[in-house]
């Protein structure tokens, strides 16, 4: 991949299959302040342009300036999709915890997140705040992909109560996982080795700020989710939330 990427979103005005070799495209405002302000990107350079959903080209940089640059699509590249596509159940803490945890899930190859208001979670939303909310969690997440070059394409779901998750979501996924401090808790790489199929979808449900309430790990019990040790030491829920993360998506795509 080339150093320099760029955020272009190829569904805003026309299908992204519709994009072909030579096109022009012309970034926003803020995506031209970066590449060719922060980073000086200049005419001729080479440049990856990317959305949320897999779309990549390689470009040619045309026109440089800080208020308007033009990229001339050279190449589609093909993004390969994790064997194991990997989803993190987030109950959310307070504060920016969240915001880390959202840019670490993407660097460690994750293709999603599912925001949960669980019974500990000191968050609430309304709908002026989840709009807010999810347009800085999508800056955050092209932040991500600039940095780690992970092309895949990312989810981030609306925030939805814990009840909801268990009862219309966790269904779609073939591994469910939670990382917990229960006595019945087993280590992660225990629980993996005794997965006989690789599974294509794995849900990672982490607690916020102290854990989730023992009616939701019922609750998480009763749809499938396997509880397991992360570690020797309590962690914070971004800790374990990236710990898993990573543990998974080496154990099930690096090989």
């Amino acid at each position: 991949m080339s150093g320099f990427r760029a955020y272009f979103d190829f569904s805003l005005t026309r299908r992204p299959e519709d994009f072909s070799e030579g096109d022009v495209i012309e970034l926003s405002q803020d995506e031209s302040r970066h590449l060719c302000g922060s980073l000086r990107a200049c005419p001729g350079d080479a440049a990856d342009a990317f959305d949320l959903n897999g779309n990549v080209w390689r470009c040619r940089i045309r026109e440089s300036s800080p208020k308007r640059a033009e990229l001339e699509l050279l190449q589609k590249l093909k993004i390969e999709s994790p064997r194991s596509k990997i989803y993190a159940a987030q109950c959310l803490p307070k504060g920016k915890v969240f915001d880390d945890i959202l840019r670490q899930s993407v660097e460690v190859g994750a293709s999603g997140i599912i925001p949960i208001i669980s019974d500990y979670s000191q968050v609430r939303f309304d709908a002026h705040d989840a709009e807010r909310k999810s347009a800085k969690w999508r800056t955050h997440i092209v932040e991500a992909i600039k940095q780690s070059a992970n092309f895949s394409a990312y989810t981030v779901s609306e925030p939805i109560t814990f009840r909801k998750f268990i009862s219309e979501s966790a269904e779609n996924f073939n591994l469910k996982i939670v990382s917990s401090l229960q006595s019945d808790a087993k280590p992660i790489i225990e629980v993996l080795n005794g997965i006989k199929e690789r599974p294509k979808n794995i849900c990672i449900l982490t607690g916020p700020e102290g854990d989730m309430s023992p009616n939701e790990y019922s609750l998480a019990a009763e749809a499938g989710f396997l509880p397991v040790k992360i570690g020797q030491n309590v962690m914070k829920c971004d800790t374990a939330s990236l710990t898993a993360m990573a543990i998974c998506n080496a154990y099930y795509n690096l090989d």
